[in-house]
């Protein structure tokens, strides 16, 4: 298989991993278990993000755009209408995952709490497909802080900071999976982590990080620096504890991540 085909499956393969968006057949590349497919589909996570962001946005135009037309005489309508806007925006964006970085967070969250300080323990409770209480708990509040923060974004989206706001975050938070498997062990020796660990080219990951940055920068202008800052230090302490529990990253706690990176730079730009 020539580089740019390579390129262009790694794109798919990285749509179809990280959302529930169609995508083209991907049977031929990966029929011989291609690796480099796989591995290739690491340095796009932040381009996905970015398309969930769009998509987001997508329907917070429609919906805005409903809401203004169906009560054109009344001045707080679209006001009375952000609950309602914020929850759509939410819901699509959740549902373009299907789920898969809140599984791994209820997962992280279930084991981090009945693991009881052992590694081995806490990484047989992060394969169980049960949700715990702990694991239900924090998915609510993550969901609850999403949310929150939604309702402020769909109040002031007449300022294109804010529209940014939900562009850049689902961006910046797949973004740090590049950077965690570049720096953290990975723990278990098979699975698609495992290869993606593998593969972290360091020249690759600074054109990827100069990418996302600067797309950044547009998107948040005057809060950026704040974002960047503030989405580095989550990473550090993630990281942190990942390496003292477990002594490195899994699937799950990747996707725990991402959720608490969204859940909390949504947080930071709208206060």
């Amino acid at each position: 298989m020539n580089k740019l085909k390579i390129v262009w499956f790694s794109f798919w393969y990285a749509i179809a991993f990280l959302t529930r968006i169609p995508t083209v057949n991907l049977s031929k590349a990966l029929k011989n278990n291609n690796k480099e497919v796989e591995q290739g589909s690491l340095y796009f996570y932040p381009f996905v993000g970015l398309i969930i962001g769009v998509l987001v946005c997508i329907v917070y135009v429609i919906c805005a755009w409903q809401a203004s037309n169906s009560y054109p005489q009344l001045s707080t309508s679209f006001d009375s209408s952000s609950l309602v806007i914020a929850a759509l925006m939410l819901l699509v964006w959740s549902l373009l995952t299907g789920g898969l970085h809140l599984d791994g967070l209820a997962d992280s969250a279930d084991a981090w709490v009945g693991g009881y300080g052992d590694k081995q323990r806490t990484l047989k409770i992060m394969k169980d497909p049960t949700v715990g209480p702990m694991g239900a708990m924090l998915v609510v509040l993550v969901l609850l802080l999403k949310f929150s923060a939604l309702v402020v974004v769909v109040d002031k989206a007449y300022d294109f900071y804010f529209v940014g706001a939900v562009l850049a975050v689902p961006m910046l938070a797949r973004f740090s999976i590049i950077p965690l498997f570049y720096f953290t062990p990975y723990v278990r020796d098979e699975g698609l982590g495992s290869n993606l660990k593998q593969s972290v080219s360091p020249t690759l990951m600074v054109i990827v990080s100069v990418i996302t940055l600067l797309l950044s920068v547009i998107f948040l202008q005057q809060k950026s620096l704040l974002i960047i800052i503030l989405a580095a230090a989550i990473l550090l302490w993630a990281r942190n504890i990942m390496m003292q529990r477990i002594g490195g990253t899994t699937g799950d706690t990747a996707g725990a991540l991402i959720e608490v990176q969204e859940a909390l730079l949504l947080c930071a730009l709208v206060l």
